[in-house]
Formats: C-alpha cells, structure tokens, sequence
C-alpha cells in the first residue's frame, strides 16, 4: 500500500527543503502532535543515515532509522524507514516544487505491508505536517 500526501506551504522550495534536512528543524516538527523527537543522527548524504526518536506523552519511545537514496537539493529527498525492532521497511520520497512563489511538497510513503499501517502511518504524517505548518507561516 502506498500513501501520498500533498501541501502547498507559503515557504521557498529551498526552506521546505531545509526543514526536511536540517536536524534542528527537523526535531521541532517530525512525530505527531504531542510527541517530542530528538535526532540522534541524520547524516544528509547520498547512503548516509538517519535515526530519530519520537517519544509520547506516556513515556514510549518510538525509534525510526533508515538511510538515505536520493539528496537533490532543493528538489528532491528519499530515505528508507524502519521502526527499530521491526522487519518491515518502507520507501519514503519527498519531491518539493516551487509554483510561483509558494512550493508544493508531495511526500509519498510506499512499500506498507497493508492498509492499516498506511492509514497509520497517514495519521502520523498529517499531523507531523500540522506542525510544520506552523513553522513554516
């Protein structure tokens, strides 16, 4: 199962970029609302890696980890995912389009194992996208 989210952020291409490849910016929006996420290491290169830990209200802590496939500045980025202690690993890509002045960020998550965990992880990603839009007004 594949997901595809689309938004228009009143933001350059290369700032919507950054927010996606910066580890501060990074730790201020990634995870869904009322989590917090601490980059422990993001190395934004062509097979460098990525791990981040989301951690929730209760305590738990949720540890995302992949590498990185394509850097393209500021047009493109895609990355593995895996929850650490989990065998599935999914494809995420992110293609960010300048339309006039406002940019356009498609993310596309693909490779789910089925529809539960898309929605799951749609639930996610369109809340941590809840706060990149506050940051990026």
């Amino acid at each position: 199962a594949t997901l595809v989210i689309k938004k228009v952020y009143n933001a350059s291409q290369e700032r919507v970029f950054r927010v996606w490849a910066n580890p501060e910016e990074v730790a201020t929006w990634y995870g869904p609302e009322g989590m917090k996420n601490t980059v422990h290491e993001m190395d934004v290169r062509e097979g460098g890696s990525y791990r981040d830990a989301m951690k929730a209200p209760d305590g738990a802590e949720h540890i995302v980890r992949g590498t990185f496939r394509t850097v393209n500045p500021p047009h493109k980025l895609t990355m593995t995912w895996q929850w650490e202690g989990m065998p599935d690993e999914t494809l995420v890509t992110v293609d960010i389009k300048d339309i006039g002045g406002k940019t356009e960020m498609t993310m596309t998550h693909s490779g789910f194992a089925d529809v539960a965990a898309k929605e799951n992880h749609d639930k996610g990603w369109s809340s941590s996208f809840n706060k990149l839009e506050s940051l990026l007004r």
